[in-house]
């Protein structure tokens, strides 16, 4: 099941990194570290609370390719793994579960941003 308008369900073939039955690997539109890709499920559902446990063992299949993958790529010192679940504050997607996982390089801070609820403090 798909919705119009939802970015994760109107992806483009050519962006994907890897796939199985139920979900695909996509890189980041917006990414945060060099190699910040993005875990979804093909089912438009929101919640991670709300996926079959096929989907559940298929995304984490992912999530663990992916994360291989990126170790080959980039070599990172560490990985950033993280979603957010139910509608906590103004999201910039429609509601489409996503886990993101963020490389992380040595001396480079992480900078989360609005994506996850977070306000800058001056």
């Amino acid at each position: 099941m798909t919705e119009q308008n939802c970015p994760f369900c109107e992806f483009d073939e050519y962006d994907i990194i890897d796939k199985n039955e139920f979900g695909v690997i996509l890189p980041e539109q917006n990414p945060l570290t060099k190699g910040h890709s993005v875990i979804i499920p093909l089912r438009h559902v929101a919640s991670f609370f709300e996926i079959t446990d096929k989907e559940r063992k298929s995304i984490l299949s992912l999530l663990e390719l992916a994360r291989n993958e990126l170790k080959i790529r980039h070599q990172p010192e560490g990985f950033h793994i993280a979603f957010n679940d139910g509608h906590v504050f103004d999201e910039q997607h429609s509601g489409h579960l996503h886990i993101h996982i963020i490389p992380r390089y040595k001396d480079q801070p992480l900078i989360l941003d609005q994506r996850w609820g977070v306000i800058a403090q001056s």
